[in-house]
């Protein structure tokens, strides 16, 4: 039996636990998932990223809600320079190897398997955009090797090289617009890992119609993800939170739109009525569990 008094037993145990804590209890980030919306389909491209270098290609049917599991790739996407095709069968990206080299392909959804690919210089540049659906525009790279059944141009950038040179007018294409010509003010916060704070963005604004409220987002810099934005929906200020990656709507008027590994739909009826059409956990997906 212990002695001595019993305030003392218990102060060694908490003593313990503060050491150990910190040691133990450090959380897992979630899932990040980026959704491209093809313009004349019912799909949805998820990119989703989990382990930060581990990323899984998933086709959405949101009609449907039937997933399409493709390739898993052990190396780097750049999302915001991806797109699917009008029609939902083809993607378009630029990727980074495990040895650093990079490149650009066209494939076939859900996989990655190039049918027209090309070197890219490091990270500048490179993926691109459908303009319409014949056309194709490459972000400053030329194709070495394959045929597609597409008319391709290059992109003339007007917001730089890298993502929001191929995001902005991608978000033109579908009908984003700007709320005004003020785009905030940058400051650097970091020179170590490089970070910058976007400061007073007014940000694009997305309605597919009048009787949709209005889809915000807003550039907040360039951040420990990249290039980030935060979403609000006009009237529900409830639905969209800090914690969503990704959101937009789909060929057929729904909201969908990713938050910690998951992915949400909302019909129209569904926004006013405060409830989800679905609501799909990718969150502890692994390669294994979709081939």
């Amino acid at each position: 039996m212990a002695t001595g008094h019993p305030q003392n037993r218990p102060l060694r145990v908490s003593f313990l636990l503060e050491i150990s804590l910190p040691l133990t209890m450090k959380p897992a980030q979630p899932a990040r998932i980026h959704l491209l919306p093809a313009k004349r389909s019912p799909y949805v491209l998820v990119i989703r990223r989990k382990p930060s270098k581990c990323f899984h290609i998933i086709r959405w049917n949101t009609k449907s809600d039937r997933l399409e599991h493709g390739s898993w790739f052990n190396g780097k996407l750049y999302p915001k320079r991806c797109d699917i095709s009008f029609n939902g069968q083809w993607m378009i990206y630029l990727a980074m190897g495990d040895s650093g080299n990079t490149w650009n392909g066209v494939c076939r959804l859900p996989y990655l398997r190039t049918v027209v690919e090309g070197p890219n210089m490091g990270t500048w540049f490179g993926g691109g955009y459908w303009r319409d659906r014949q056309t194709l525009l490459l972000n400053q790279w030329q194709p070495t090797k394959g045929s597609i059944p597409f008319k391709i141009d290059q992109l003339k950038a007007e917001f730089g090289g890298e993502d929001l040179g191929v995001l902005y007018p991608k978000w033109e294409r579908d009908g984003w617009r700007r709320r005004s010509d003020n785009y905030g003010t940058n400051e650097i916060k970091t020179l170590a890992k490089y970070t910058v704070e976007c400061i007073g963005d007014d940000g694009w604004i997305s309605q597919p119609s009048r009787q949709h409220p209005a889809l915000i987002a807003q550039y907040i810099g360039y951040l420990a993800h990249g290039c980030t934005f935060r979403f609000s929906l006009d009237r529900f200020p409830e639905l969209l939170d800090d914690r969503v990656d990704s959101a937009c709507w789909d060929s057929l008027g729904n909201l969908v739109y990713s938050r910690e590994g998951i992915l949400y739909k909302y019909s129209l009826d569904d926004i006013k009525a405060g409830r989800s059409g679905a609501v799909i956990d990718l969150e502890s997906l692994m390669p294994n569990q979709s081939e």
